[in-house]
């Protein structure tokens, strides 16, 4: 053990070798007098307060990831790679019960010990409850759809709060296993979550760089932490609550003040962690917060004053600051632009449609509230008012607070007709029930008024929180002023999350605000980080290395204000320009001459199609850029459909052909599928879904109709049509030779798709009936009575014909295999991104990955590289990319600033290609901008001896079967794990 010297704040009081080994997760004790110390080894070390090993129990031969004490401190629950939970005696290390069932990593374990249970969450995506007193499993719970990383038990609640790899932080019910509300946490995984026992707070970490704080009982976000230099993986609040520590993956410990999240702290150990292991430990009684460190081979025990909280904090450049989205929502042609414009303060100017979403900053404030000065923020967010954007819309519709549904007076139609669509939009990008607060706003006054009512047929309001109605006119000023005040007005701040950050990342906003608002339209990383640096220096602040930038870059990119593409290392000043493309390739498919809705990929992406001129980023090489990223914005949403075989992008949504009406009239009716959505984004969707889905052999599309064709023949069918009020209804039909269990498959698929999309995620399910020869529908009423009296078929009473009524009038529910069909489909989807990608890297001459090697293993490199492109990775390896006489040093120096990661291969031969001068070169540069270096380890080899550099990095064995090492590799390439890329 090693006495230190300590920093400004935390003094270091010892430290502490555990034989070298590699430690995960630390836990204390109830009274806090030893430290269970879990290691990749598989042992479990106790250690007391004073810095002294006491006793070391190996439990597993795998790698254990978490621990946890019993509430006496009696028994210690681990549990790890193993894929179970071990209880054991602290005392002589005997293991008291084994709990197995879970077929993945187990990252999660405690005890509700009033109730006497144990709780465990893994990466099988399910949670996992026995009896604390014979281990036997009680339930088991599919909580997430991926990797759960975390699990907190809270008695207060009664409730058991998860945090996935899908982003979603969720509560369940201990007793029942029934879901008790979940949110979309972040934009990352969600690494870590723990609980303030002093207030009714929720703490989380996420892979997205931030840290955010949530009201417990309804999972509402208060504020998010920003400025972290790397990725926060653990959590651990004081004993009274006061103080936050947050340890990220490159040294970092961070400490806060955990009611404002004021920085207080900043610790930095001389070596960056494993990835995702460490731990920082707040004492239960004690001012000691306890971490790991030196590659997480070692524990350091710090102490602090208890009048730490107290002390001024105005060093650190903390601010605090809270943006509001004010959306301007109407269709095209109504006078938005100008209606913004005038908001803003700026003068009337007459415009024509613009496209895209435009965003201006209407109001800014400085204010004081109970924790100090907050910088409050407005932006309108003015939404392109033409169809086609809906297909990209639902996303930006996301954490809206005021809407204004602007109204053009001189409609003679129906205005509620107008309103119906934007409402549907609003209560869909809604996590509450009835959405942001709601103002009419009738623009143009100075050419007359409108007379409005805002009630339905049935005397509902068809405008939820409605505020008021105001007449306007942005060329005189009407009544500007006074809608600003109401805008403002309506906002509750209370209910605005607030957001911290540091001097650096505010300086950063700032940079690309400013860039931004002098039309910078893209950038390359490393360009923008090296004329960020300039601004640092003339401004007389610290520079950021390379990777903190990046961080730095995620937490604007998550606050919506640029876009991190995903290829060739570029960053989208103006984020919302893809949704403007997006449209205009739908429109470009619209326009079509043959009412198909396909357009050839290659022209799509050299630009050869009609483009709206007025709205083109002028540098083509960022014009190409962007149509890319719209592609693939489309592709991830569902709305696009991806032809490979024949090089053909189709949109569902722009089909314009007739459909035959007479193949239609042929089939037979079973389910009309009812629900409240946008139309072309839920058809999109589903269509999407069913080509996906791997069913079928073919399929046709015509304007709002759908034909799938099975392997035997037969064809299901959907098409779409305007319902009652703002619902539409998704009619599904089948030729004869389709039998039951696939029609009902079939709807069941749909029935899924449609709830993904529609405001309350409920789809009204009306078995449909009707007679083949006149398409008179049999009502429910007489099916059922038909039914009743023992008859499956009933005459029509127009045609006389026979009706058959076919199955049980009860609805189908299938809810495994359709989930089964949807994971496939996914990844079939995410294939296909993969594949446009790699065609963008070809034409960019972008690599993922330098691949070096011995060439005594030539063939086996070669054989991975293959691999590595069927994946959709590109990797740079001589044999393929350097001409006969050239160097290879020499053709890989231009590429190795922009490659991310460097995978060393090892294969049976045993040597080690950094054995030579200029692949050690190479690697030393990978190294220097801390880039991955992945070992691996090819059929038939060994570990070498490898330099002290690379001796710590995880290897990928393709000596093992499990975990699957192409699936490790690929993990290490991209930071995703292939599983987790299906969503």
């Amino acid at each position: 053990m090693q006495v230190n010297q300590g920093t400004r704040k935390l003094e270091d009081t010892w430290r502490l070798s555990v034989g070298g080994e590699v430690i995960t997760r630390v836990a204390w004790s109830p009274r806090g007098d030893l430290l269970a110390v879990p290691t990749q080894s598989g042992a479990v070390h106790l250690v007391d307060a004073e810095g002294r090993a006491r006793s070391r129990h190996v439990v597993s031969h795998k790698a254990l990831w978490t621990a946890a004490w019993r509430d006496d401190g009696d028994r210690l629950a681990v549990a790890g790679r193993d894929n179970t939970v071990h209880v054991v005696n602290p005392l002589d290390g005997t293991e008291e019960l084994t709990l197995a069932g879970h077929t993945d990593d187990v990252h999660g374990v405690g005890w509700a010990n009033e109730r006497s249970l144990i709780y465990s969450a893994s990466y099988d995506g399910t949670v996992r409850v026995w009896d604390a007193a014979d281990g036997h499993a009680l339930r088991t719970v599919p909580a997430h759809q991926g990797r759960i990383e975390d699990v907190r038990w809270n008695e207060d609640d009664g409730l058991l709060y998860t945090a996935g790899r899908d982003g979603m932080l969720r509560a369940w019910n201990l007793d029942s296993g029934e879901a008790a509300g979940e949110v979309a946490a972040h934009q990352g995984f969600v690494l870590r979550v723990i609980d303030n026992p002093t207030t009714a707070v929720l703490y989380t970490a996420s892979s997205d760089g931030t840290v955010r704080v949530w009201d417990r009982r309804e999972l509402r976000l208060l504020h998010t932490v920003r400025g972290l230099t790397a990725t926060p993986h653990d959590l651990s609040l004081s004993s009274d609550g006061r103080l936050l520590a947050v340890q990220d993956d490159a040294a970092h410990l961070w400490v806060y003040r955990a009611d404002t999240m004021e920085l207080i702290d900043v610790l930095q150990d001389v070596a960056a962690h494993h990835h995702w292991y460490g731990s920082g430990r707040f004492h239960p009684t004690l001012p000691y917060l306890v971490s790991t460190g030196r590659e997480d081979r070692e524990l350091t025990l710090r102490t602090y004053d208890t009048a730490l909280v107290e002390q001024l904090v105005a060093e650190s450049g903390a601010a605090r600051y809270a943006n509001c989205r004010v959306a301007l929502l109407g269709n095209t042609g109504v006078g938005k632009t100008a209606l913004s414009r005038a908001l803003c303060g700026k003068g009337f100017k007459a415009t024509e449609s613009t496209h895209g979403t435009q965003v201006s900053l209407m109001d800014r404030s400085v204010v004081d509230d109970d924790l100090g000065t907050v910088v409050r923020e407005v932006f309108l967010w003015d939404f392109a008012g033409q169809s086609v954007y809906r297909l990209v819309q639902p996303v930006e519709a996301v954490g809206i607070e005021v809407a204004l549904l602007v109204l053009d007076n001189r409609n003679a139609g129906n205005p509620l007709d107008e309103i119906r669509e934007w409402e549907t939009l609003l209560r869909l990008g809604s996590t509450g029930d009835d959405g942001p607060q709601r103002i009419v706003v009738i623009a143009r006054a100075d050419r007359g008024g409108l007379s409005l009512d805002l009630a339905t047929q049935e005397g509902r309001p068809e405008v939820l929180r409605h505020l008021g109605t105001v007449q306007t006119s942005a060329r005189d000023g009407t009544n500007i002023r006074e809608l600003r005040e109401l805008i403002l007005g309506a906002v509750d701040w209370d209910s605005v999350p607030t957001i911290t950050s540091n001097t650096r990342f505010q300086q950063l906003r700032s940079y690309v605000l400013q860039q931004a608002a002098a039309g910078r339209v893209m950038s390359q990383t490393r360009l923008l980080y090296r004329e960020f640096c300039q601004s640092c220096a003339r401004a007389d602040l610290p520079e950021p290395t390379l990777e903190e930038f990046r961080v730095l870059l995620a937490g604007l990119d998550s606050e919506g204000l640029l876009r991190r593409l995903r290829f060739g290392d570029l960053v989208l000043l103006q984020p919302t320009i893809v949704g403007a493309y997006a449209s205009m390739l739908v429109i470009a498919a619209q326009q079509v001459a043959d009412g198909r809705g396909t357009l050839a990929e290659d022209e799509v992406l050299g630009l050869r199609i009609p483009l709206l001129e007025n709205d083109r980023v002028a540098e083509r090489k960022h014009e190409e850029d962007i149509m890319h990223a719209a592609i693939e914005e489309l592709l991830s949403s569902g709305s696009l459909v991806r032809d490979e075989a024949r090089g053909l992008l189709c949109l569902p949504s722009a089909v314009r052909r007739r459909p035959d009406e007479a193949a239609w009239q042929g089939l037979k009716g079973r389910t009309v599928l009812r629900a409240r959505v946008l139309a072309d984004h839920a058809y999109a969707s589903v269509v999407g879904a069913l080509v996906y889905s791997g069913l079928f052999s073919d399929w046709e599309l015509w304007a709002s109709r759908a034909r799938f064709v099975r392997p035997d023949g037969g064809s299901s069918w959907i098409s779409v049509h305007p319902d009652r009020g703002a619902h539409i209804r998704f009619e599904v039909r089948h030729d004869p030779r389709v039998n039951e269990t696939d029609c009902a498959l079939f709807e069941e698929l749909c029935r899924s798709r449609i709830a993904r999309h529609c405001v309350g995620d409920e789809v009204e399910t009306v078995e449909h009936v009707a007679c083949d020869e006149c398409d008179t529908v049999v009502s429910p009423e007489q099916r059922q009575r038909r039914r009743q009296r023992g008859f499956d078929w009933i005459t029509c009473g127009v045609c006389d014909g026979r009706v058959e009524l076919g199955g049980t009038g009860k609805p189908w529910r299938r809810p495994a295999e359709v989930s089964a069909i949807e994971t496939a489909a996914s990844y079939t989807r995410n294939v296909a991104l993969r594949s446009t990608e790699f065609a963008l890297k070809e034409k960019r001459q972008l690599y993922d990955v330098f691949i070096s090697y011995s060439h005594q293993d030539e063939e086996l490199a070669l054989m991975l590289a293959q691999e590595l492109r069927r994946h959709g990775i590109r990797p740079w390896i001589d044999l393929w990319e350097t001409s006969p006489g050239t160097p290879w040093v020499t053709a890989i120096q231009d590429q190795v600033e922009n490659m991310p990661c460097a995978a060393v291969l090892v294969g049976p031969s045993g040597v080690g290609p950094w054995q030579k001068d200029e692949v050690w070169f190479v690697l030393q540069e990978f190294l220097g901008r801390r880039c991955p270096i992945i070992p691996v380890l090819l059929k038939g080899a060994t570990l070498p001896v490898m330099p002290p550099l690379l001796r710590s990095l995880q290897a990928v064995d393709f000596n093992r079967e499990h975990p699957d090492p192409m699936h490790l590799l690929l993990w290490g390439i991209t930071g995703v794990r292939p599983e987790e890329g299906i969503a």
